[in-house]
């Protein structure tokens, strides 16, 4: 018979080697850690975070509130979900195509059924005809 006990295991989340068996799967660390990270929560999680590039481009000369206001129009605007493609069948039941994901799908325009796509669950885009 294979004996595990003595097999030790370097953690993942610290580095420290433990025996195989003392390791507990650990909703916070989203794997396997030993014990040593389960008492010391915060000292052992390793925050494994994307690194974000913004780049700060100096204003030029004469900038001021309103250019600012500008820019962030500008960028909200082009934030805004695309239009969501509909395709009329009957007096009641359009073709919904979601902008989100993509799936086509039914819309009752009448009763406003299915309130979100079924497929990823995205609000619905108010339909004019």
């Amino acid at each position: 018979m294979f004996d595990s006990s003595a097999i030790k295991v370097k953690c993942k989340n610290c580095g420290r080697m433990a025996n195989s068996e003392e390791f507990v799967l650990d909703h916070s660390f989203k794997t396997m850690v030993c014990p040593a990270c389960i008492k010391d929560k915060n000292k052992c999680f390793v925050h494994k975070e994307e690194p974000t590039l913004e780049i700060s481009v100096p204003k030029p000369a004469g900038w001021d509130k309103e250019d600012d206001y500008l820019e962030r129009a500008v960028k909200a605007k082009t934030k805004q979900t695309p239009a969501a493609a509909v395709e009329k069948i009957d007096s009641e039941y359009v073709k919904y195509t979601c902008p989100h994901c993509k799936y086509s799908f039914k819309y009752s325009v009448i009763r406003k059924k299915p309130g979100v796509c079924p497929y990823c669950s995205e609000g619905i885009v108010k339909i004019n005809f």
